[in-house]
């Protein structure tokens, strides 16, 4: 069996038995997706979880009648609209691709079966959602403490490449900016 990415990833942060192994591998499924397509719809309930294999996607929201990128997430990282995944509510949030791409999903639901029978899964499952925490910690952190400048760098340190590939106004609504300080800070200018 060929491993695919989202088993690979859970087997770096622990041990995971063959038959969950299975289990999950047997409710993961893979599709290209073109470019613009949107996998979840402000008001929609989320339902699935998807890992990018390659790609571009955001999580965004409309703020005061703007559009406001959340999250980005490109090759090898998860995205999903978590809040309504948790709760089952209608999403305040959407998901929308900004490149064609390929990706490996599970529905949410399926997962917590699974992680109800096999217990390395819960374990894996609790430390990814440990770690999604502490990322947004950090995020938080970085639009309170740091220059625009600094958390520029920072989001192309963290997704190489993502400024060649992504609009400068999805870009500048994540940093929390105009396209023209993003301009700027390209140019070397302060």
């Amino acid at each position: 069996m060929e491993i695919n990415p989202i088993l690979s990833t859970f087997k770096t942060l622990g041990y995971l038995s063959d038959e969950a192994t299975q289990a999950l591998n047997d409710i993961i499924s893979c599709k290209e997706f073109p470019k613009n397509s949107n996998l979840l719809e402000i008001g929609q309930r989320a339902s699935t979880m998807y890992y990018v294999q390659k790609g571009l996607a955001r999580v965004y929201y409309y703020f005061d009648g703007k559009d406001v990128t959340d999250y980005f997430a490109t090759d090898g990282m998860f995205i999903g609209a978590v809040p309504s995944l948790i709760t089952g509510k209608e999403s305040q949030k959407g998901i929308h691709l900004i490149e064609d791409s390929t990706l490996y999903y599970f529905k949410s639901i399926d997962f917590e079966e699974l992680c109800a029978q096999y217990h390395d899964l819960e374990h894996i499952a609790r430390l990814l959602v440990t770690f999604a925490f502490l990322e947004e910690q950090e995020r938080v952190e970085k639009l309170r403490f740091y220059s625009m400048k600094e958390r520029y760098e920072l989001l192309e340190k963290k997704h190489q490449g993502i400024m060649n590939r992504c609009p400068l106004h999805y870009i500048a609504s994540f940093l929390g900016t105009t396209q023209v300080s993003i301009s700027r800070i390209r140019a070397g200018i302060q």
